[in-house]
């Protein structure tokens, strides 16, 4: 999927990522997004945290109406299935049951929508229907279009939203006039977070100095080396009491790996989160505040050396 994006699309993609929630993952993305805005570039920000996105409330945009994201859904007919359980057989989700000679069974929750049931009937008895998986919304705010994807509340398959909001995504950077995207992923290392990673050029890790912290982000550097996509480290409150700088310091090291800001803990970013406004503009002189426009400043400095 890089390989393709490259060959179609122009614009630099940045993941803002991590493996644990809470780390200021959003903060960053959405920090980074109101910085290079204000410097004049034309940025998309991307929230694909599906399960929680928050993006829009930290830049204090109401999202107001969305477009449905719908999925395929099959439908067994009965008077045409024959019951040969072929498309049982080929269900990678073991979605569809049934015994040999019998109409199969759906278990709607474990569906993918992938359609391999349908393409192996020979009969044309599995027939469409769909369902809403969730919602993506598209909005424009202080030179920043914000694309946002939110997964229905009890709907399970979160891989299938983020891949569509990151397709959204990716179809309008097609129509050019942007010099930057970010991708805002979901915490963690699985499917959801992959799929943001695939179309990006580089990676942003955002950690915090505890175990949890130091501990999740090894497996986010693994998941960037094995999709083979370069990457940073952000070190965020990077000066809490017992906090294991030390650790994350060595890991990084060992890796491979820069940490190219490390942002202290700063109450005004709490209260720039809660009157949704980025700290890089509520309070740009505190000091987390400097070092999110220091963090800007390079990210900046790194598209126009062409190494994003």
């Amino acid at each position: 999927m890089r390989a393709l994006r490259k060959k179609n699309i122009g614009t630099p993609v940045i993941a803002v990522t991590g493996g644990k929630g809470g780390t200021g993952k959003s903060t960053v993305a959405v920090n980074l997004a109101a910085g290079l805005s204000s410097s004049g570039l034309r940025v998309m920000l991307v929230d694909v945290d599906v399960d929680g996105p928050s993006c829009a409330m930290l830049l204090g945009v109401e999202l107001g109406a969305g477009e449905e994201v719908k999925t395929f859904l099959p439908v067994i007919n009965e008077k045409k299935c024959v019951g040969c359980r072929k498309c049982v057989e080929v269900c990678p989700e073991h979605a569809l049951i049934g015994l040999q000679g019998e109409t199969p069974r759906l278990f709607e929750e474990l569906c993918s929508g992938c359609r391999a049931c349908q393409i192996v009937c020979e009969h044309l008895a599995v027939e469409e229907s769909g369902k809403t998986i969730g919602t993506i919304y598209t909005k424009s705010s202080d030179g920043i279009t914000l694309i946002v994807g939110e997964l229905r509340p009890t709907e399970p398959r979160s891989p299938l939203m983020a891949r569509a909001t990151v397709l959204r995504a990716m179809s309008e950077l097609k129509n050019g006039g942007y010099d930057l995207a970010i991708f805002d992923t979901s915490p963690g290392v699985h499917n959801a977070v992959a799929q943001p990673l695939w179309v990006s050029d580089r990676a942003l890790a955002v950690t915090e100095p505890t175990p949890l912290g130091v501990h999740d982000l090894r497996f986010v550097l693994d998941l960037a080396k094995e999709i083979g996509l370069p990457v940073e480290i952000i070190l965020n409150k990077a000066d809490i009491p017992g906090g294991l700088k030390d650790e994350l310091l060595t890991t990084a090291r060992e890796r491979g790996v820069r940490i190219i800001a490390e942002i202290p803990f700063d109450r005004e970013v709490l209260h720039s989160y809660m009157v949704g406004a980025p700290a890089v503009k509520k309070a740009p002189e505190s000091l987390a505040g400097r070092t999110l426009k220091y963090l800007v400043s390079s990210v900046d400095k790194m598209l126009k050396g062409g190494e994003i």
